[in-house]
């Protein structure tokens, strides 16, 4: 039974597949390097816990950078060499005589004084291995290494005991015939000679004497693999699983693999290592070349669009770059839809909060399952879904402790994705999140009374971890309506700045309100949104100003505004500037209990007075703004599967297309969306 993909990953899936397999018309390809990029939280460990599921049986190894102790290269390829080599039903185990000729060679206390003696110290040891057999527990798979008087790198005495035990059926004298002259191909007039050299490189402290060691076994280990398929005819290749590569002996290795695949594919053309890397990180710096993270950055592909076609476009020349970095995708709503079954006792509900759901998280794979599981708790005490307004401010649910003493969801949350930001770099975060392209918040100044470090790196940090996202187009769709999004864009608009994840401002925005660590500074809200309108009034945007002094409750001039614009006989740039000013962040004061539809009246009777007096545009402009403004946090669109705000949108629509001179059916249309 074939194993489903996680959501989201199902593209990942394929492309894997894809290159995992060995056509019988061509099994010997080129292999990319497949760096899966993605923020905290994407789903990059999921996808390889699937693909280490799916390949069980077949040549495969995983290892967690993060979690492994600093290795040099050559003790990487060592490691994946143990777990390439078990035994696995029905397959031929791969052998590494080579990597573990070479491995032998550089043991510290193996007396390598001239050639006589350093062979028959070699032989010795492969015969004192194969003498034990294969019944060698790993209890005495270091017995033998200290039989041998070998004293071998941290961690890998069983290692080389295992592939050591690789070989307990061939003569010492066929393995070493069959080995022993690789070596010496490249320089010193003999093998022996080579092995020699690189024992006494192996205990130089010289940065160079100990790539030249990395090189070559790394070499070993990719002759080793080629020779093996070589002479077996095998349907999949080997799989390697490397999370975390930012780490940086995780780079190290890659990038000295990459370097000897591009030198073998121009000495020896046509003939490919079976090795099919696998690898993720968290921040594009992993990945060597100019892919920034920029939400259209040419350099990575998105997932939907990955295949070994796209990576390999000539098959009759070596690859460009064997790196191929793919940007995680963040789930669909129907995937979060399934995404609720993984909760039995309230599947059904977490199904109907779907809506609230995608659009509070934008499909951020993590934060959709805390999400899910916060409101499970909710409605577990009762809460109903049509009241989950506060949803962000309970403790983390199933914490253990005091609930009182427990942070809230949104900040345990908010510290999560800014993991791998500094303490100074968040706290520039959180002005950024105050504007509506960071870049905006950077060229205005707000950032000037923070650390030169944070000034100068945060932007660069938040592109790097992938945290700047293409604009939503701002329309009837982005506010709980129905229809396609950005059908109110020119056919020319020009493209727009990035702007940040809109899940990470939202939660940004919640501190800058003053929801926790900033509680102290109750006016950083106000401060940084009248630095932010003043800006954009000196370089002539009267629509971002607007959008600032609507984020400051300044209502009763947007809809003045739009007052005087209203009635134009093309009606769609009237809306379209409409839905970019009410797409202005409220502060959180104003997410109540209270029904969306009456605080869109309280809003419009407390800040737009004067317009709420007049009945014929001026209350239902003055309530449709505010309407707008609040459906703009997907909280206030409540319950999640018929918002109850969508009818006091679509009636001041309708009530603003009669008195219309002009247009009246695009104000008819627009009311449309918001009716079921």
């Amino acid at each position: 039974m074939v194993q489903a993909p996680p959501p989201g990953l199902g593209e990942i899936d394929a492309l894997v597949h894809e290159c995992w397999s060995r056509p019988p018309r061509a099994p010997d390809r080129a292999l990319p390097v497949i760096a899966l990029l993605g923020r905290p939280g994407s789903g990059k460990t999921f996808a390889l816990d699937h693909f280490e599921a799916v390949t069980r049986g077949a040549p495969a190894a995983r290892v967690d950078f993060a979690a492994a102790d600093e290795q040099r290269p050559y003790e990487v390829a060592v490691h994946l060499a143990f777990l390439l080599a078990r035994r696995h039903s029905g397959l031929k185990p791969l052998r590494f005589p080579r990597l573990l000729l070479g491995l032998l060679a550089v043991q510290p206390e193996l007396s390598l004084i001239d050639r006589e003696q350093a062979t028959r110290e070699l032989r010795k040891a492969l015969r004192q291995a194969r003498s034990r057999g294969v019944s060698v527990d790993a209890g005495e798979v270091s017995s033998i290494i200290d039989s041998l008087g070998l004293s071998p790198i941290p961690g890998t005495d069983l290692i080389i005991g295992v592939l050591l035990r690789g070989f307990e059926y061939m003569p010492t004298r066929t393995f070493l015939n069959q080995t022993y002259h690789w070596y010496g191909t490249l320089g010193p007039p003999t093998a022996m000679d080579e092995l020699v050299e690189l024992n006494l490189r192996s205990r130089s402290t010289t940065e160079e004497h100990r790539e030249a060691v990395d090189r070559r076994l790394c070499e070993a280990f990719l002759a080793d693999l080629r020779a093996a398929y070589g002479h077996a005819r095998r349907d999949h290749n080997c799989l390697v699983l490397l999370d975390n590569i930012d780490h940086s002996h995780g780079t190290r290795f890659l990038d000295l693999l990459v370097r000897l695949r591009a030198e073998h594919a121009v000495s020896h053309p046509g003939t490919y290592d079976p090795l099919l890397i696998v690898a993720t990180s968290a921040t594009t710096r992993a990945v060597p070349g100019p892919a920034d993270g920029r939400p259209s950055d040419p350099h990575i592909q998105v997932a939907d669009r990955a295949s070994y076609a796209d990576w390999r476009p000539r098959a009759d020349a070596p690859p460009a770059d064997w790196w191929y970095p793919v940007r995680l995708r963040d789930l669909y709503e129907v995937e979060v839809s399934l995404e609720a079954g993984r909760h039995p006792l309230h599947a059904t509900q977490l199904a109907r909060a779907t809506p609230l759901v995608h659009r509070l998280t934008y499909g951020h794979p993590w934060s959709v399952q805390q999400v899910h599981t916060a409101i499970g708790e909710l409605l577990a005490a009762g809460v109903s879904d049509r009241d989950l307004y506060g949803l962000l401010d309970p403790p983390v649910p199933g914490a253990d402790g005091d609930p009182a003493h427990r942070p809230p969801l949104g900040a345990v949350v908010r510290d999560y994705l800014l993991s791998g930001l500094t303490a100074d770099q968040r706290a520039a975060a959180i002005p950024l999140a105050a504007a509506r392209t960071p870049s905006a918040a950077v060229n205005s100044g707000l950032l000037n009374d923070l650390s030169e470090h944070a000034r100068d790196t945060v932007m660069l940090e938040l592109r790097n971890e992938l945290w700047l996202f293409a604009p939503v187009p701002e329309d009837a769709n982005t506010r709980g309506g129905r229809g396609p999004s950005g059908y109110l864009l020119p056919a020319d608009a020009p493209e727009e700045r990035p702007v940040l994840h809109p899940w990470l401002r939202l939660l940004l925005l919640e501190e800058l309100a003053g929801s926790s660590a900033r509680a102290d500074d109750p006016a950083a809200w106000q401060q940084a949104h009248h630095a932010l309108r003043a800006w954009h009034e000196r370089h002539g945007r009267p629509l971002d100003a607007l959008y600032h002094r609507l984020a400051l409750n300044e209502l009763d001039a947007v809809v003045e505004h739009f007052a005087q614009g209203f009635g134009a006989a093309d009606a769609a740039p009237w809306l379209r500037e409409l839905y970019h000013v009410t797409a202005a962040p409220m502060h959180r004061v104003q997410l109540t209990d209270a029904q969306p539809s009456h605080n869109a009246g309280r809003l419009a009777r407390e800040h737009a007075p004067a317009a709420y007096a007049e009945p014929v545009t001026g209350r239902p402009l003055a309530e449709l703004t505010a309407a707008l403004w609040l459906a703009g946090d997907p909280r206030n669109r409540l319950p999640p599967g018929r918002p109850e705000l969508n009818y006091k949108i679509s009636a001041m629509f309708r009530q603003l297309a009669l008195a219309a001179d002009a247009d009246t059916d695009t104000l008819l249309d627009e009311a449309a969306r918001f009716t079921d």
